[in-house]
């Protein structure tokens, strides 16, 4: 099991650093909501599988406690899972303290919980710091840090940009199919790259695939591809996709491991460096 993660909070008051009861619990209940949304969009399933237990707590100011991840299955290992959620996080964070782009898996929930994290630390509290453990960066917002990463997050959430199209494909898994008003299948597709979860519309070229998988297949939670128009927001951020032609990839378990792939003896034990110049000079037998 990794590190716990200590999670410190301190108030903003000239007699004592002990936060309110009502900045506490927010604070916390926001840090989990964050944890708990960037796990389930990593997840291809959407699924949370850790759950975090309060394993100490200080006694000593500021208020500190360890965040422990515990699997919500006995017997689970959650153990690579949870070090992808502390790294998704740390480095999230990290970025929107700098540039208002949205990090890879802050969906629109964990964006909304990460704003109102930094706004309390520049109203009532003066600092939130995140360890996360496992060598990873620690997280210690104050209030100069926190004005300007709520007001990048805010710019994220709320961007100035005019939306715009583009044609290209976008991959990830579906979530579930139904139909729109004008009886086209309409597929719900949870990206791979930021786990956010968009609407793709099945133009007349597209439909007898999806219709046909979904007659004969379970397609819940299957890897997709969907190519055509894909309409932005702004700079990045999909609204939705029109698609000419949806491809049903095989699952991740029947592709194959590097096991599989990598020949150690391919140069025949020459040196690489050798190798490579009997290559180029045709010289290889």
């Amino acid at each position: 099991m990794g590190d716990p993660i200590r999670f410190t909070i301190r108030a903003q008051n000239a007699e004592t650093d002990a936060p309110t009861v009502e900045d506490l619990l927010a604070q916390i209940g926001d840090w989990n909501s964050i944890v708990r949304g960037v796990e389930e969009a990593i997840a291809e399933d959407g699924v949370s599988e850790i759950e975090w237990r309060v394993t100490g707590a200080s006694k000593n100011s500021p208020l500190a406690f360890d965040l422990t991840a515990f699997p919500r299955r006995h017997g689970m290992n959650i153990e690579r899972r949870t070090r992808r959620v502390k790294e998704a996080i740390s480095t999230g964070l990290s970025a929107l303290r700098s540039k208002p782009e949205r990090p890879s898996y802050f969906t629109e929930p964990v964006l909304e919980k990460a704003e109102k994290l930094f706004e309390r630390v520049t109203n009532g509290l003066s600092l939130t710091k995140i360890e996360f453990g496992d060598d990873l960066p620690t997280i210690e917002i104050t209030p100069p840090e926190a004005k300007l990463a709520a007001k990048n997050v805010s710019a994220v959430r709320k961007p100035k940009e005019k939306p715009y199209r583009e044609i290209g494909s976008v991959e990830g898994t579906l979530q579930r199919v139904e139909r729109d008003g004008y009886g086209r299948p309409l597929l719900h597709v949870k990206l791979r790259v930021s786990g956010e979860t968009i609407k793709c519309i099945a133009r007349e070229s597209a439909q007898s695939e999806v219709e046909h998988h979904e007659i004969a297949d379970i397609w819940k939670n299957k890897r997709v591809r969907v190519f055509g128009t894909i309409y932005y927001k702004a700079l990045g951020q999909i609204m939705q996709v029109e698609s000419d032609a949806v491809q049903f990839l095989r699952p991740r378990e029947e592709l194959p491991q590097a096991s599989e792939i990598v020949d150690e003896n391919f140069t025949g034990g020459l040196k690489s460096e050798e190798y490579l110049e009997r290559l180029r000079n045709g010289n290889l037998s």
